[in-house]
């Protein structure tokens, strides 16, 4: 393997206040957010909840809205500041402007974000737009799920058909979705690792690790991405049930790429 096990998982996430983590991708998006929250949280390290697109309410947890925004509002909690409620239920996203006045108000948090949506699919297509990255992001969490290995494409992907994705374009609808599938959407030319900003660490996030079937695909698509040198760090995450795991791998020292 080109890669090894990192102990503890969470040894990648920043440390002191200043930080505003982007959290981008599908299929686990919310869950890691929140995970991570509840690492902080036992840490007592102050954090703030937010996001630079529309949410779906999310349970358990103090939302404010950016009207009601004051520095001190939020000394000793832990709350998701949105924008305000959409015609359909939904929490509006803040501007990425308003992030980083945030960092700056708050300079002893660490801001977490989803910065794009993906409709509760495992994976997608981006369109014209998104992910909407604050200025001040020092770290991008990209999450992709692995739930639909060997499903078909269309149900699989959202916004597959709507739009084009060149790397596949020869993919059906009813293509069953694999290994290669996967790594090209985001590794290859406008994929998911594309849109992280380039000054920006990324770390890929891979969910629904107990459902995946194939381990020996897994573990051989696992050396082909983290062969990429944009990938140093990946975290294998069951998100799901009451008790999450998460585990996080490095690229080894000794393989391609290491020391770029």
């Amino acid at each position: 393997m080109n890669f090894q096990f990192v102990d503890p998982w969470h040894l990648f996430l920043p440390r002191e206040g200043g930080h505003v983590v982007g959290i981008s991708g599908s299929g686990g998006k919310t869950s890691l957010l929140l995970r991570i929250a509840e690492y902080y949280r036992a840490t007592g390290q102050p954090i703030l909840l937010t996001t630079t697109t529309r949410t779906e309410p999310l349970p358990n947890v103090t939302a404010l809205e950016w009207n009601d925004f004051a520095p001190d509002a939020v000394l000793g909690s832990v709350p998701f500041l949105h924008d305000g409620v959409t015609g359909d239920g939904k929490w509006r996203g803040l501007e990425a402007a308003q992030v980083d006045q945030l960092s700056e108000q708050l300079p002893g948090h660490i801001l977490l974000v989803e910065v794009d949506g993906a409709a509760k699919k495992p994976l997608k297509l981006y369109s014209a737009g998104e992910p909407v990255w604050p200025l001040r992001t020092s770290l991008a969490l990209v999450v992709a799920g692995l739930q639909g290995m060997d499903s078909k494409t269309g149900e699989v992907v959202h916004r597959w058909g709507r739009f084009e994705f060149a790397p596949l374009a020869d993919v059906g609808h009813d293509t069953l979705w694999n290994w290669e599938h996967l790594l090209t959407l985001l590794a290859g030319p406008g994929g998911y690792l594309d849109q992280v900003p380039a000054h920006v660490p990324a770390v890929l996030a891979l969910a629904g690790m107990s459902q995946v079937v194939d381990t020996i695909g897994m573990f051989e698509f696992m050396g082909k991405i983290m062969s990429d040198e944009r990938v140093p760090l990946a975290s294998l995450c069951e998100l799901a049930g009451p008790e999450p795991s998460l585990r996080t791998v490095c690229r080894r020292e000794d393989s391609p790429g290491a020391g770029a």
